[in-house]
């Protein structure tokens, strides 16, 4: 049995007709933006989800009309892609997601039993009473959060030996100084001394304890009376104005602590009483994946169940063992879904259809190891088989070697990006793709060759590094850790092994607060501030710091892109449509037709007013979302006479539909606009739009696109750049331009920081850590560190039989 594909002709896409056999595992691979994802999931999937739709009576009108002839033999389909499995939510967690801790809440309300209790009544308790996002479960104080974020204050008051006169000014211009003097301010302080007879040049210190109490938190009443004080505390002051502010802004004031209600167990006193085998909920849902298994198997011999009960004990054991299939034995119930990297989220997605034990579907995963260790991989490709197995069709989109390896057909895109790719250069098994010649990615697995490496790293015991000591952040075992500076140096591991927990949550806030008192001079650090999950608690480094004084400042660059509006896109995002639209108001028709650079915007004066320059209608059904071309601009997302003004014969919407590639050599006589769209087509991003939405960009694509902007910006100095996990979504030819950039970084001067599990990427670095031996509380330790080759040579590392 086959699809059969009649020229499909989306975006790059040659005219390809291909037969596709089903129920297979089918790797679909080659260069970024070679046109896979045009076939699979904007032509195969897209289509699949019409049929479907169709076969149910609902209308659907793909917005790809025209992008294929003809398809046949499709199934139902389904798709996993990174970017469409973001949750922002801090309250969704991996329980509820996997509805596991519904399940556990319903085990809970029949068969558990309060301390010195017999027996209860089956309806006594209601399932909510167990989960903390419920009415009846959540603990009072935290509100079913665990934790409570405080704001301290007290961090950043002046020294007890200034005068009361500094602290309350101090309060006033908090936080930002103001030069203006109010005159309520001093009428206040002046109300102050004369209450308590004190001077305004007595120090803090000096205060009496009554005074000082009121100094700091009093708070007149609203009925006011003569001779009432007319004061407000310090602390009150500044609180008052934290509440209008975003207090996420002011990391070092924030204070994480465990709830003292609930003891980080986020439900009521009466929830926590509440036991089976000797253990409340709270701390079921702390254990991790493969502990909770253990303990619910015991608990299933243990003792007499109804049949339901039974049941229902049987499924949260199915849901745990697919868990722990999909390489996610580490987490715990209670793990929050943003914390979690893409290819954790994806791998959660893929269990939960492991355990739906369907068939006749086509299941489209988008790289489900990304973020996963060499020795992980084994299972989730048994995972794929088991899905063949039970009579569906798997394909993957993925660049893994022992991916490809495992695969029953593979079909490899290119030979090139953009114009220079969209057909299909290999098609069927792995042995005669190792043979073939037309195959980028078949050349890469045959020869595996590194670029050569145009610098000489500096390592040594005399050369600078940055230093981590006693770190104890999250599952981190009170570790030191030296990183060397001008070289590449890689942070290695299974997942949960500790990574993230040392560089993302311990470095990068050590830092940051280390470059404060630099702040004003120079640019120290460069983070996505709007990226910042205000309701999520925020991570409290526990280390110590040494060598900051060594690099001039760091550059961040994470997968994650921060929630902007939908018509935010790839040229805004560079910082390149301000010049293009100046171009464009630069024209002898905008000057006669009286435009500005705001009638130039598809977010101003310029959009067309059907879509407010979306270009499209936007439709729901269900939770789906599908777009239709708008009927007035017919998606060129500008007014009439706005299309009328023309730079080289091209119009504004025309510039949208370009390339980079073809941005760059258009805008060749415009510096900043070329030097900028020169970096990205340096990554092999070339092939991306300038009008592409950002929502449509995968985590490496994202990624790289940050990188991008931050080296157009002509960064002086020795600076420190971060990349976690830089090769998500990259084949080995663009992994190649990835490490020649990174490379002239190193030449440059700068150092560079990678998250990574490719052992093509470790092989390349000139320094290794590598953290472990296992996940959770089982890792947190440093088990090998040294160049890729004597990493290697040590018995002890995990990652060393991996690398080439």
């Amino acid at each position: 049995m086959h699809i059969e594909v009649y020229n499909a002709k989306l975006h790059n896409l040659k005219n390809i007709t291909t037969k596709v056999p089903k129920h297979q595992f089918i790797v679909v691979t080659g260069v970024s933006g070679s046109g896979k994802s045009s076939f699979i999931f904007d032509t195969l999937h897209q289509e699949g989800q019409r049929i479907y739709l169709e076969a149910l009576g609902i209308a659907h009108d793909v917005q790809h009309y025209d992008s294929f002839d003809m398809i046949l033999g499709l199934s139902p389909t389904i798709a996993v892609q990174q970017r469409t499995v973001s949750n922002l939510n801090p309250r969704s967690v991996v329980g509820s997601v996997t509805r596991i801790l519904n399940l556990l809440a319903i085990i809970y309300a029949q068969e558990g039993q309060r301390a010195g209790e017999s027996q209860h009544q089956p309806d006594e308790y209601v399932p909510g009473l167990f989960m903390f996002n419920s009415p009846h479960g959540s603990c009072p104080a935290c509100g079913g959060r665990g934790s409570v974020v405080e704001v301290n204050v007290a961090k950043i008051l002046p020294p007890p030996s200034e005068t009361i006169e500094h602290w309350h000014q101090f309060a006033y211009q908090f936080p930002h100084a103001k030069n203006e003097e109010k005159e309520y301010v001093h009428k206040r302080l002046d109300n102050f001394v004369k209450h308590f007879q004190v001077s305004t040049e007595t120090p803090f210190a000096a205060l009496p304890e009554e005074a000082r109490e009121a100094f700091l938190n009093y708070r007149p009443r609203r009925t006011q009376s003569k001779g009432h004080l007319i004061f407000y505390g310090v602390h009150v002051v500044i609180e008052e104005k934290l509440k209008k502010l975003n207090v996420q802004q002011f990391p070092d004031l924030l204070t994480t602590r465990l709830c003292a209600r609930c003891q980080g167990f986020r439900l009521g006193p009466e929830a926590l009483s509440i036991t089976i085998g000797d253990k409340h909920i709270g701390q079921l849902c702390q254990m991790n994946v493969s502990e909770l298994a253990a303990f619910l198997r015991h608990y299933q011999t243990a003792r007499p169940h109804t049949p339901f009960v039974a049941h229902l004990l049987a499924e949260i054991l199915r849901k745990l063992d697919c868990l722990e299939t999909v390489g996610l034995s580490y987490l715990n119930l209670y793990r929050e879904i943003p914390t979690l990297s893409g290819g954790e989220t994806q791998r959660l997605h893929i269990m939960s259809h492991l355990s739906a034990k369907v068939d006749s579907i086509i299941y489209i995963f988008d790289e489900p190891t990304a973020g996963l260790h060499e020795q992980e991989k084994e299972k989730i490709i048994e995972s794929f088989h088991r899905l063949k197995q039970q009579g569906n069709t798997v394909i993957v989109v993925e660049h893994d070697e022992s991916v490809i390896r495992h695969a029953d057909t593979i079909m490899d895109f290119g030979p090139l990006a953009g114009q220079f790719g969209g057909s299909i250069v290999y098609q069927g098994s792995y042995a005669d793709f190792l043979t073939s010649r037309e195959s980028i990615t078949a050349r890469y697995l045959r020869e595996k060759k590194h670029p050569p490496k145009k610098y000489a790293s500096r390592m040594g015991a005399s050369f600078p590094k940055l230093s981590l000591r006693n770190a104890r952040t999250h599952h981190l075992k009170n570790i030191d850790v030296d990183l060397p500076l001008g070289a590449i140096v890689g942070i290695c591991g299974l997942s949960g092994s500790g990574k993230s927990s040392l560089v993302i949550d311990t470095l990068i806030p050590k830092l940051q607060s280390s470059f404060k008192a630099k702040a004003g001079k120079q640019r120290p650090l460069v983070e996505e501030e709007e990226e910042r999950e205000g309701d999520s608690a925020y991570t409290q480094a526990d280390a110590r710091l040494e060598g900051a004084e060594n690099i001039d400042g760091c550059v961040v660059v994470t997968q994650k892109l921060a929630r902007r509006h939908e018509n935010s896109c790839v040229a805004t995002f560079l910082g390149v449509w301000d010049h293009i639209r100046y171009i464009f108001s630069m024209q002898e028709e905008a000057i006669a037709l009286q435009f500005t650079r705001s009638s130039f915007s598809f977010n101003s004066t310029g959009s067309c007013p059907a879509c407010n320059g979306n270009g499209h209608i936007k439709r729901w059904l269900g939770q789906q979302t599908f777009y239709d071309p708008c009927p007035s601009c017919q998606g060129k997302r500008f007014k009439r006479e706005v299309l009328q003004v023309r730079y080289k014969e091209r119009t504004i919407s025309d510039v949208l539909e370009m390339s980079v590639t073809e941005a760059c050599e258009f805008f060749r006589d415009h510096g900043k606009i070329s030097k900028l769209l020169g970096t990205i087509e340096e990554l092999g991003m070339g092939y991306i739009l300038l009008g592409q939405s950002l929502t449509t960009l995968s985590g490496g694509e994202a990624q790289r696109l940050k990188l991008a902007r931050e080296l157009g910006k002509n960064t002086k100095g020795s600076y420190l750049y971060i990349l976690d996990e830089p090769t998500v979504g990259l084949s080995y030819y663009d992994t190649e331009k990835l490490l020649i950039l990174l490379g002239k970084l190193i030449a440059s001067g700068h150092s560079v920081l990678l998250i990574e599990h490719d052992p093509y990427v470790l092989a390349y670095c000139d320094y290794l850590i590598e953290l472990g031996p296992g996940a959770g509380d089982k890792g947190g330790e440093v088990i090998a560190k040294g160049t890729p080759e004597e990493i290697k040579q040590q018995a002890c590392s995990l990652t060393g039989p991996f690398l080439p």
